[in-house]
């Protein structure tokens, strides 16, 4: 069974119910909606669609955020110039906007995604018709409506455009799994997030911002988990380093004990193309030794020819990668009182050559101390809830099966057991590693057993 998890974004190609069916049984274990290319009334429509056809399925929806972008006239920079840009024209809105937005002298302005830079010599004024004049370093064409980007710069005010609370407030009302929120640079951010969602979301930050990665623990330590966003991030950081990036981020969260998502182009020419290149192949691979959770498909399954040939592109490639991986307990090293008894279990299942461990979860916090020990064996989830089973689905190795919860551990044992049969997930002779707790339904795992498959 596939450890890494795969999300496909459905888009334009992929909204019907027969394209959002096949997704799903090619692989896709999370959909992502992207609010960037859809208005809130629409949210709410494609969150009821997938839920009236893959009912099990697990969504993220990606919230927007302030991306800026230039609002000016069109224009054309050379090496050398000096000019300027009112706060308005760089995008700046005003919610993150106080006094003069963070801009200081010395910070650079990236403009048309990175490929013209700027140098900020002085700043008058606020906002929304304070100046910004700057020296360009590389020039360049530069048209309306093209992404800016500020590096240096620690930009003030809410996260959150009037179009992301009315989206968070949709998420929250249809009880969406997974909430994506964009251009975080502090944990005070998550925490803003959160107060709007209730604590039964689970909050992913993308992590686009040289500042966000500096605060990479402090915001794991808020979150349900960090995506490695690497478009905007690959613009604001030097594109060598982007790959130490991907991995810091990466073995954070597992340190942590969150999840972690890659993101971005991993499958960029299938969006055109029925066969994926060589290098993109290597980064998917890449990603899967990182330790990451999950891999992410945006255009390639949201406007893509053929979005359900790219998702099984993604299962395959992961699937070949993971049989020469072995991931370091970094998680049980890091936490030996928390991971007591998962890393236990997980030393276990080694030890003997589980088939498979089974955890008796109901919130799926056991599953997930589970996991991030990342265990040598598939770990099945036995949960009488849906929406904890759907929780599961982004979490590394974790397959979920709904099954009743008796009071009587053994019982309970049997009844996940016999889920796991049903679904063809053990077979005769295997070998299962089971992990709950006889003390309290509800309590961590506090027991380990060893289960042979009659």
């Amino acid at each position: 069974m596939r450890r890494t998890k795969v999300i496909a974004t459905v888009g334009p190609a992929s909204l019907s119910p027969q394209i959002i069916g096949a997704l799903v049984d090619a692989g896709a274990d999370v959909l992502r909606l992207n609010c960037s290319h859809v208005d809130t009334d629409g949210l709410r429509e494609r969150i009821r669609s997938v839920r009236a056809v893959r009912p099990e399925v697990a969504i993220l929806v990606d919230i927007q955020g302030p991306k800026l972008r230039y609002s000016g006239e069109p224009r054309v920079f050379q090496d050398g110039d000096v000019c300027t840009f009112t706060f308005t024209e760089l995008g700046l809105p005003e919610s993150r906007s106080h006094g003069d937005g963070g801009l200081q002298a010395g910070q650079r302005i990236l403009l048309h995604d990175g490929r013209i830079e700027t140098v900020i010599e002085q700043v008058a004024g606020t906002w929304p018709d304070g100046n910004v004049t700057v020296r360009v370093l590389h020039g360049g064409a530069l048209q309306t409506n093209k992404g800016v980007n500020l590096p240096d710069t620690e930009v003030m005010g809410s996260v959150l455009s009037d179009k992301d609370r009315a989206d968070l407030e949709v998420a929250k009302r249809e009880h969406v799994e997974f909430v994506g929120v964009s251009f975080v640079q502090r944990p005070s951010d998550i925490e803003e997030v959160r107060s709007l969602l209730g604590p039964t979301c689970h909050v992913i930050a993308k992590i686009e911002r040289p500042q966000a990665l500096e605060r990479i623990d402090e915001i794991c330590r808020v979150s349900n988990g960090v995506m490695a966003a690497r478009g905007d991030l690959g613009v604001e950081l030097p594109f060598q380093v982007v790959p130490a990036a991907q991995h810091k981020i990466a073995r954070t969260a597992l340190r942590n004990g969150v999840i972690s998502i890659c993101a971005t182009e991993m499958l960029e020419s299938m969006t055109t193309s029925s066969r994926a290149t060589r290098a993109e192949v290597a980064d998917v691979a890449g990603a899967v030794r990182d330790g990451f959770d999950a891999v992410m498909l945006s255009g390639e399954t949201a406007v893509g020819v053929d979005p359900v040939r790219a998702v099984e592109v993604m299962c395959a490639i992961c699937e070949a990668a993971e049989r020469d991986v072995v991931l370091p307990p970094i998680f049980a090293d890091a936490n030996p009182s928390t991971a007591a008894v998962t890393a236990a279990a997980s030393s276990l299942a080694r030890r003997v050559g589980a088939d498979a461990m089974l955890s008796l979860t109901y919130t799926g916090h056991s599953v997930r101390l589970l996991a991030a020990c990342r265990p040598g064996s598939a770990i099945i989830a036995a949960t009488p809830s849906l929406e904890t089973a759907r929780k599961l689905r982004l979490v590394w190795g974790v397959h979920a099966v709904v099954a009743e919860r008796n009071t009587d551990v053994e019982v309970a044992i049997g009844a996940g057991l016999a889920a796991a049969r049903d679904r063809g997930m053990l077979r005769h002779g295997d070998k299962v590693v089971v992990c709950a707790s006889r003390l309290s339904l509800r309590s961590d795992a506090d027991t380990i057993w060893l289960h042979i498959e009659p």
